[in-house]
């Protein structure tokens, strides 16, 4: 699956799937009116039985989740129901055809189909059929909802049959192994009489026949089938099922406890009708069935434990991830009933960065969209905003051929009241200021733009008027300016004036009377400092120094130099471009200039003025630190090997409590913008100064703010497929407002949207830091250990950066992203070249993990494990044993190979001492006796007894061989 439905809800377990389609060509106003009939049977009181049936509609729906029947059975499409046109009996042949293609997409797992016919009459119209109805026209159709009823019942009496047939007990029959469609390949050739697989196979039927029983409205057995299916799935680590066994324990209980259902008002649900389907038998409720329920039932607090629990199994599929944000939806709807907000933002969050893939922008908008709507529901306002603002801002995303200004307007104005912000000015005249303002004055420049985009630019004057009358004193002069230039050009197109603005949506923009009318000074681009202390011959009567500061703050995306004009005989000036790369740590040189450039101007008459050009690059740490991003930070890498990046992936935990607000940390551990700071140092003479040996010092305080693009939240390392590579792991989390790309040097593009976290995996040849430039013995002896460490690792950080090239890349701007202060110890131990180097030769092919040896069946196979030794000291003994295997791809390992594999001698190996730069080669032979597969297991042993020698255990990595043993040619008159 990879659309997920993101209105799902843990009462829709309890529904079966009902899928509503046009046949041929329909109006669109007329199928959506007959649709609307159809779906407002959404629930059937079963006759001779107090249970119901509930049915959930849709109009469209993707073959490929119904795959996911047999997982969930409320994802089955079990009922069809098709809506055509047809105008004459000519037609109806066609028709009827079509309306068989159509069952035939979804016709494994439909229990009955139903076509409409609409504007056929004559012979055809008045044959008496079960499965079709004709209608003269879309206005005669009084039966619609009758005929549905009819139609649900049918359903019904499938579905009971398939529960009492699942349910049976069938001693001596062996139970189908139910699967996901991503599973089928992973059970071929699995060993179908072990007692684990019999167990696997009983638990995921149990979990299959709870579901049944749920929407058969037999509640109380529901809640026993999926006890036992937790038992059975959780005794052999059967995790994706039992994540849904899990699931469905939650959607029986949620169902139990609130019986109106966890969608609101749109649920439909009535609770006494939800009461009556919770009997034992299907009759009536008694008193054993309440003990039974109580014993079954999951507590409100269990619920939500148990959905964590599921969630995280979930976690460790990558193809399971809409099934995980789907769980994780409907556990936010049951807390926010239970009014347990900070626990419902855990799972959102969560929701937030589990990774679909590639989703369209409708889908982005979509998903945004709901999270808004969620953050809403669970009384978090602003973050609901701001996830409403990010909606909007899709709607006219880059990559969208025709953007969508409207919409984007609309969303915009719909986050207002998130931002504690109204287009009323008079309420701001009420008290003080509510709302975090630099957002607010963002929002509005965003409404300004949008409406003017849309075409309405006085809507722009509304909202500039708006902006000035009421954030006057939060505006910096230079917005000001900005803001002021605006509104006049806005005005000469179109004129303000004090009537009320209405919107579409009847929103209505009040009159702003500009009471508060800014005066600006236009600032010039350059800082003067008069120089009070010159005589018009340049004279010096003593060494002065004057001091200036220079404060630019940058947010990274522009820069490279500044340049600096000195007047020596009245005045300089100090012009200010400055573009830097994000930092915390400095690496490198930070100003820099050629000082032969000025001298070849000098010297200088009166009046004149000298140009140094200084240069500014800085290569910097690009770290997001534990308490800055800690929601991003996730637990790990998933036992199935993928990874996983967010928090509920291995299990969600509360978030750690923060340090108090007055602390002085607090204050730092979330600012993550940057300072760099130099002091610029001038000395200049001239005149009868000069000549008495006089001159004057100019210090020149430079102070730059860097807001980072990028953070590297994370870092890891996983195994690659050869023993001398790796993958690195960076979560890269992009900080800007603008879409940003990502690159790695032979890897693949990762495009990060604003406040968008990924993971990006790039494979790497391991590093040999052995050949990294070695400190003399001098400098061993005489500098500070602590101090050489640092050098070291900075000197291994600075040979993967530079071999990994990542860049990143903003519009136009790019800049490189260095992983130098990223990198801790044990990743760096991760990526290093063993020191011990072992190279393994079958039948003369050197073999790695992913290369195959291939031999024949009753010849001898030369083997030869050669050691190399790439550290500094001498190692060994080692005692190495080679133990053949067969491995089935499904977990089972058969080392009982005594008759399919023999070796030539012995299988035990010694290696003497190996020195530093030599290598050891032990030599043997092996003979297979039958074809197939087989793989080496080679162990190592110190053999030094009494020594107590250890080394690091990744010192004795060897490449998996995998050999395949081939039928040997017959010979010609054998």
């Amino acid at each position: 699956m990879s659309i997920p439905d993101y209105m799902q809800c843990a009462e829709d377990h309890q529904t079966v799937l009902v899928v509503v389609q046009p046949v041929g060509i329909v109006p669109e106003d007329e199928f959506f009116r007959i649709y609307k009939r159809i779906t407002s049977v959404a629930q059937v009181s079963i006759r001779d039985s107090q249970r119901n049936l509930y049915i959930r509609y849709r109009h469209h729906y993707l073959p490929e989740n119904n795959e996911w029947g047999d997982f969930q059975t409320h994802r089955k499409v079990v009922g069809l129901i098709s809506v055509t046109t047809c105008g004459s009996a000519k037609e109806w042949p066609q028709t009827s055809d079509r309306f068989h293609c159509q069952k035939d997409v979804f016709g494994a797992t439909l229990y009955d189909s139903r076509l409409l016919v609409f504007g056929l009459q004559g012979e055809i119209a008045e044959q008496q059929r079960t499965d079709v109805a004709f209608y003269p026209s879309y206005d005669d159709c009084p039966d619609v909802e009758k005929r549905v009823e009819d139609f649900v019942e049918s359903i019904f009496i499938v579905l009971e049959s398939k529960r009492l047939d699942r349910a049976t007990d069938k001693s001596g029959d062996k139970i189908p192994l139910l699967c996901v469609p991503f599973e089928k390949k992973d059970f071929v050739g699995l060993d179908t009489d072990s007692r684990h697989y019999k167990k696997r196979c009983q638990g995921r039927m149990r979990k299959h026949v709870g579901d049944l029983c749920l929407q058969a409205g037999m509640l109380q057995d529901a809640l026993v089938h999926y006890h036992m299916a937790v038992e059975l799935l959780r005794s052999v680590n059967d995790f994706l099922w039992l994540g849904a066994a899990l699931e469905g324990l939650c959607s029986a209980s949620v169902i139990f406890h609130y019986p109106g259902g966890t969608a609101g008002k749109a649920s439909g649900r009535e609770p006494s009708l939800a009461h009556g389907a919770l009997t034992a038998n299907g009759i009536s409720a008694d008193t054993s069935s309440e003990i039974g329920r109580a014993k079954n039932c999951l507590g409100p607090e269990d619920i939500i434990e148990k959905y964590k629990e599921a969630i995280s199994y979930y976690g460790k599929y990558k193809n399971a991830g809409v099934i995980e944000l789907e769980a994780c939806v409907k556990a936010v709807r049951v807390l926010a009933i239970q009014k347990r907000a900070m626990e419902a933002s855990e799972f959102l969050q969560n929701a937030v960065y589990i990774n679909l893939g590639q989703l369209s922008e409708e889908e982005k908008i979509q998903r945004y969209s709901i999270l808004s709507e969620l953050y809403h529901l669970i009384g978090f306002h602003r973050k609901s905003a701001f996830f409403k603002r990010v909606a909007a801002m899709q709607c006219v995303a880059p990559t969208i051929p025709e953007p969508g200004w409207r919409a984007c307007y609309k969303l915009l104005l719909e986050t207002l009241s998130g931002y504690s912000l109204c287009l009323d000015p008079k309420d701001f005249s009420k008290g003080s200021h509510r709302g975090w303002a630099a957002v607010q004055v963002r929002l509005l420049h965003e409404l300004v733009y949008a409406s003017r985009r849309m075409g309405n630019p006085g809507l722009s004057v509304r909202h500039l008027s708006f902006l000035l009358q009421t954030m006057l004193d939060l505006l910096s002069d230079q917005e000001k300016k900005e803001v002021t230039q605006s509104l006049e050009n806005y005005t000469s197109k179109c004129p303000g004036g004090m009537e009320v603005l209405t919107l579409p949506d009847g929103l209505k923009l009040p009159p702003v009377p500009l009471s508060k009318l800014p005066i600006v000074r236009y600032v010039s681009q350059s800082i003067r400092f008069l120089k009070p202390f010159f005589s018009n011959s340049c004279q010096v009567s003593q060494s002065k120094v004057v001091r200036g500061l220079w404060v630019v703050f940058i947010k990274n995306e522009w820069m490279k130099t500044f340049s600096l004009s000195l007047v020596f005989s009245v005045h300089y000036f100090i012009h200010c471009l400055v573009v830097l790369f994000p930092t915390e740590k400095l690496f490198g040189e930070f100003l820099s200039w050629d000082l032969e450039e000025a001298v070849s101007q000098l010297p200088l008459k009166p009046g004149q003025s000298v140009t140094l050009t200084v240069n500014v690059k800085v290569r910097l740490d690009f770290s997001g630190g534990e308490n800055l991003l800690q929601d991003l930070n996730d637990d790990g890498i998933s036992v199935t090997g993928l990874p996983i990046s967010s928090p509920l992936r291995q299990v969600l935990k509360p978030r750690a409590e923060t340090k108090p607000l007055g602390s002085e940390s607090s204050k730092t551990d979330y600012n993550h913008v940057k300072t760099l700071e130099a002091v610029m140092t001038f000395k200049y003479s001239g005149g009868a100064g000069k000549m008495e040996g006089y001159y004057r010092d100019l210090s020149l305080g430079v102070h730059v703010d860097v807001e980072p693009s990028v953070f590297f939240t994370r870092v890891s390392t996983l195994p690659a497929t050869r023993t001398r590579q790796c993958h690195l792991l960076l979560d890269v989390f992009n900080s800007t407002e603008h879409e940003l790309m990502v690159s790695a040097n032979n890897n693949q593009d990762l495009v990060l949207h604003p406040s968008e976290c990924q993971r990006m995996a790039i494979q790497v040849a391991k590093f040999d830091f052995h050949t990294l430039p070695q400190p003399d013995q001098e400098a061993v002896r005489y500098t500070n250990p602590k101090l050489l460490e640092e050098e070291r690792l900075h000197a291994q950080a600075s040979m993967i950066s530079s071999t990994l090239g990542i860049t990143w890349n903003i519009i136009s701007f790019d800049g490189e992203a260095s992983v130098e202060g990223v990198l801790n110890q044990l990743v760096l131990e991760h990526l290093q070249l063993a020191p011990l180097q072992w190279d393994v030769v079958v039948n003369g092919k050197p073999c790695d993990c992913d290369i195959i040896a291939d031999c024949k069946v009753g010849d001898a196979v030369p083997l030869e494990v050669k050691l190399t030794n790439r550290s500094k000291n001498a190692v060994g003994p080692f005692a190495l044993t080679v133990v053949p295997f067969q491995d089935y791809q499904n977990g089972v390992q058969n080392y009982d190979l005594q008759d399919a594999v023999t070796f030539i001698g012995s299988n035990t190996f010694y290696i003497d001492m190996v020195k530093p730069t030599e290598n050891s080669a032990c030599m043997g032979a092996l003979l297979f006796l039958y074809t197939g597969d087989f793989y080496l297991n080679i162990k190592f042993q110190d053999d030094s007894a009494g020594q107590g020698k250890e080394l690091p255990p990744s010192w004795f990595g060897l490449p998996s061989v995998h050999i395949k043993a081939l039928e040997a040619p017959i010979e010609a008159g054998a």
